[in-house]
């Protein structure tokens, strides 16, 4: 795959002197050649997408940065300072005019390098977090963005970290691209948190933002991985907390956003449902704290939260060009994804939300009677899925999602069935806790097989975005098959051997984790009650 960041500024046969807004940020050819200050000019790219032709981004100066001379150099070579903090090991060249090939973020790994790590970022885990607008993206990070914008070089920092974390595949190739790297994929995050800490003044809180939020849930993600669960925890608070700040959950607060703005939170409300989902499906030490509480669900709009079905590229600040009603999408893939977890509490389908759950809480028969209609409904939530994302599409079948690669729909469609045949699986313990094993045991074996039929016909490569999260949940499902109710020679019995057993295989082949999982147990110490 070419780079994301290429020139594109070869020679064309009648090219505009300066492209149009529209076209820069899509680094396509322009064909304006009049004078752009003749508003009645308009490209043929814009005219035939009825765009406004604009010319209001700043150009930056061609070729390469100038080098700085001896004479030039500061008179206090000191690290940065934003605010009242100090940033290790980072120099910033005063006057706006850096050495070449010297940024702010040398301090975790060279510059080729880091544009590596986010190439790999779009290409196999933006589909599956998509926390950043591709197009206007990478033209901040071609113009060296972060030199000068700490909000950025913090959400860079924090893309660094989570491919570090979720691809360790590729961490011994970043080794060989910069020896300098240190050698374990933990030290890394620690230093980009450090990075992180360091660019925080007093003032950080008095002004917040989307990266702000991005960067701090990335972060999260990012130790999750790694096994540093507590740290995890502390940092996901802050997330939430963020997203809490910024309102991603309440649409009348959307009303004064740009289109870019607009998709970029309402993707982060769903990535911060998620883990309120798991947390009311998994959480039984209530240890963790919610993005969400029932009551402020009740008053939400969740349909209103689903971002727009299209692509990064069809949405600009102040317009979005409709793509055609059946061009298949990452933004579907990300769609369906988070229609399961909203299935998994409640039906879509039903406006009034007339179970409470203090009522469900009193009657056990009212419990089980709302997640039987839960298992059932989540059954065939994905019986209208298009033909790219169902558990059979076929290698042919990718034709139709032809703005992707074949990997990153392989990404996105184990993701979506993982989750969706472990939400059941979820569903089936609370149900096992209230009525008993025997009664939804078939249930229990036919996600089994279908989670197996999922894994079997997805490679590594196309697994490993996913990380850890994907890999705790096919736990998950393997551990619910150790209580089955029947004994040998029971085929049920059997059946449930050969299953816990190909598990195990699976596990083992797609697990990278290097430290022991303490996600559900108590892993922090209390210091108050070390001498009772």
């Amino acid at each position: 795959m070419s780079s994301l960041f290429a020139d594109t500024t070869s020679p064309q046969i009648a090219r505009a002197s300066r492209a149009c807004d529209a076209c820069r940020l899509r680094k396509t050819r322009c064909d304006v050649n009049a004078d752009v200050n003749q508003t009645k000019n308009i490209c043929t790219r814009c005219q035939r997408l009825q765009l406004q032709c604009t010319f209001e981004l700043t150009v930056g100066r061609r070729g390469p940065k100038r080098k700085r001379r001896q004479d030039d150099a500061p008179s206090d070579p000191s690290p940065i300072r934003s605010g009242s903090s100090v940033v290790p090991s980072i120099s910033l060249i005063p006057s706006g005019t850096f050495q070449q090939d010297t940024f702010r973020t040398d301090s975790i790994c060279s510059r080729p390098l880091f544009r590596t790590m986010v190439n790999d970022f779009l290409t196999y885990i933006y589909p599956l977090i998509p926390v950043v607008h591709r197009p206007s993206f990478c033209f901040a990070l071609n113009e060296d963005r972060d030199n000068d914008n700490d909000d950025f070089l913090g959400l860079i920092i924090a893309i660094c970290a989570i491919v570090v974390a979720l691809l360790p595949s590729k961490y011994e190739s970043y080794c060989s691209l910069d020896t300098s790297l240190v050698s374990s994929r933990a030290e890394v995050l620690d230093r980009c948190y450090d990075c992180l800490i360091a660019l925080r003044g007093p003032e950080f809180f008095e002004k917040i933002g989307f990266s702000k939020w991005a960067a701090s849930y990335l972060m999260c993600i990012a130790f999750f991985q790694v096994g540093k669960h507590n740290r995890a925890r502390m940092i996901e608070v802050e997330s939430m907390q963020l997203g809490r700040l910024l309102n991603l959950h309440r649409t009348d607060e959307y009303q004064e956003l740009d289109c870019i703005e607009t998709q970029l939170r309402r993707k982060g409300f769903w990535l911060l449902f998620y883990g309120h989902v798991h947390s009311e499906v998994q959480n039984f030490r209530k240890e963790k704290l919610s993005f969400l509480n029932h009551a402020t669900i009740e008053t939400m709009n969740l349909k209103a939260l689903m971002p727009l079905e299209i692509e990064d590229e069809q949405i600009f600040k102040h317009e979005i060009v409709a793509s055609p009603p059946s061009e298949v999408n990452m933004t579907t893939g990300f769609i369906i994804h988070s229609r399961i977890f909203w299935q998994a509490i409640e039906d879509p389908r039903d406006n009034t939300r007339t179970e409470c759950l203090c009522c469900r809480n009193r009657s056990a028969a009212v419990q089980v009677a709302h997640l039987e209609r839960r298992l059932r409904d989540l059954k065939y939530a994905l019986d209208d899925a298009p033909m790219p994302f169902r558990q059979y599409a076929l290698p042919s079948d990718d034709a139709a999602a032809h703005t992707f690669s074949h990997s990153q729909l392989a990404t996105i469609r184990v993701n979506i069935h993982v989750t969706h045949l472990w939400l059941q699986s979820m569903l089936l313990d609370q149900l096992d806790l209230l009525t008993s094993p025997e009664q939804h045991w078939h249930e229990r074996e036919d996600i089994s097989t279908q989670l197996l039929h999922v894994l079997h016909n997805t490679s590594q490569a196309d697994i490993e975005p996913n990380g850890l999260h994907l890999v705790y949940k096919v736990r998950d499902v393997a551990v619910g098959l150790l209580a089955c109710p029947y004994e040998a020679p029971d085929p049920s019995a059997k059946r449930a051997q050969e299953y816990v057993r190909a598990f195990t295989d699976i596990l083992a082949r797609v697990d990278a984790s290097e430290t022991v999982n303490t996600a559900n147990l108590q892993s922090w110490i209390d210091t108050g009650r070390q001498n009772v």
